[in-house]
């Protein structure tokens, strides 16, 4: 069923992505999310089937930016592939990627990724974690708020507790960076789920209630983990929300 919405290999292998979203407001260089990083054995990248592709200075460095320049990084949660690329490793000693950045996650995840379960720990490193707080100014959001002007966040707890989405206004336009919440097109349809959500039930009730605000406010859905699909809006379709159009973030900004 699946292969039918998102392509997958003769393995039933799928591609994902970890795509980033820089926001610059001229005062601030706000980053959303660093990926996974490089502090991995051949072992551990190839059973989660993580490739080398360009790095985060690389990728900025090509549109006119240095890490130096960040100064703000917004995790929506702490697993793996969304944080431990703003930690590098050099001769054994960690240190942050954008050293003058304050780091932002919310306070529920947080506290959660000190007490996860047998499920879902592997995907905490606590190591990096303990530099992006002690030395990161890590920052941590309770609640639903502004943290920015035109940049607010909600948490979501059905992926894992405390999950921060960002809201992002612009150009009359509300931009919404999906993250695990929904982290393909192929997971728009309300009981789509990732399998690894912790609480299956409390997320199709979570992206329910979303995608009806989605479509009576045409929010543009920004997709981190579509390999294929960067940006969404959704419709109301016969059996729920739906896919309406896929494009590019550029397209419309």
């Amino acid at each position: 069923m699946w292969s039918k919405k998102y392509p997958a290999d003769e393995n039933n292998v799928t591609k994902l992505t970890m795509r980033c979203l820089l926001i610059d407001t001229g005062e601030r260089k706000i980053l959303i999310e660093a990926g996974v990083g490089d502090h991995y054995s051949e072992k551990i990248q190839r059973n989660n089937g993580h490739e080398e592709t360009d790095s985060l200075p690389k990728s900025l460095a090509a549109k006119g930016y240095s890490t130096k320049d960040i100064t703000d990084v917004l995790f929506t949660h702490l697993h793996w592939d969304h944080c431990n690329g703003a930690v590098v490793n050099e001769n054994g000693e960690l240190k942050l990627l954008f050293p003058n950045a304050t780091h932002w996650c919310s306070k529920k995840q947080w506290e959660h990724s000190k007490i996860s379960n047998i499920r879902e720990q592997a995907a905490y490193y606590p190591d990096i974690l303990k530099v992006l707080k002690e030395d990161g100014n890590m920052q941590l959001v309770e609640g639903a708020r502004e943290l920015f002007p035109g940049v607010s966040v909600r948490l979501y707890d059905g992926h894992t507790p405390g999950q921060m989405i960002p809201f992002i206004k612009k150009d009359g336009k509300t931009i919404v960076f999906m993250a695990d919440f929904i982290p393909t097109s192929a997971n728009v349809p309300i009981v789509w789920l990732a399998s690894y959500d912790l609480f299956p039930v409390s997320s199709m009730k979570e992206k329910e209630q979303f995608l009806n605000e989605a479509i009576e406010k045409e929010y543009v859905l920004f997709f981190e983990h579509d390999f294929y699909n960067e940006c969404a809006t959704v419709r109301m379709g016969k059996k729920g929300p739906k896919v309406k159009e896929k494009f590019c973030l550029k397209d419309i900004l």
